[in-house]
């Protein structure tokens, strides 16, 4: 009779296996659906695919290609393998949007604060959208921090219209 201990690392080891093969099996049909066209997906995802793919990982192909979602695979390979391999949750997106683009200098300090304050994991893309006048919103997983000048002057405009 297996130990708790002995029946995690058997689970381990059948669920290693299983992502492993998954992974090598989107790896090698990744080129080759780089440049896919729309007529008959699923014969060139079988084709991309060795005979015994898992069908899992053929099924996943298919709604990537449902989708139009293709062309993001290599991205999607890579954070795959960095989430099967244990890594802590590195993929915590983070968007600054700003009024106006930002500097190396400026960039380079919210992202310290920002890795600082979520952890090294944290992955930072910087946006501009005009109509913030100025000011930032910073959008870290589900939480924002709007501090920009159009919130500002709309919460202004509440209070005066309220008072």
């Amino acid at each position: 009779m297996a130990t708790t201990v002995d029946a995690r690392a058997i689970a381990s080891t059948l669920y290693d296996a299983l992502i492993g093969t998954a992974v090598e099996q989107l790896q090698l049909a990744a080129p080759k659906l780089a440049k896919v066209s729309d007529g008959e997906l699923a014969k060139q995802i079988d084709a991309a695919l060795p005979p015994q793919a898992l069908p899992q990982v053929r099924n996943f192909l298919l709604g990537l290609a449902r989708e139009g979602l293709l062309g993001q695979l290599d991205d999607i390979v890579t954070a795959f393998t960095a989430f099967a391999s244990g890594a802590p949750e590195a993929a915590l997106d983070a968007v600054v949007t700003s009024a106006v683009e930002l500097s190396s200098a400026q960039q380079a300090k919210i992202l310290a604060e920002l890795k600082e304050r979520y952890g090294t994991g944290v992955v930072v893309s910087f946006a501009v959208d005009p109509t913030l006048i100025g000011g930032l919103i910073i959008r870290v997983g589900d939480q924002v921090l709007d501090n920009s000048l159009r919130t500002r002057l709309s919460v202004l405009q509440r209070s005066m219209l309220a008072g």
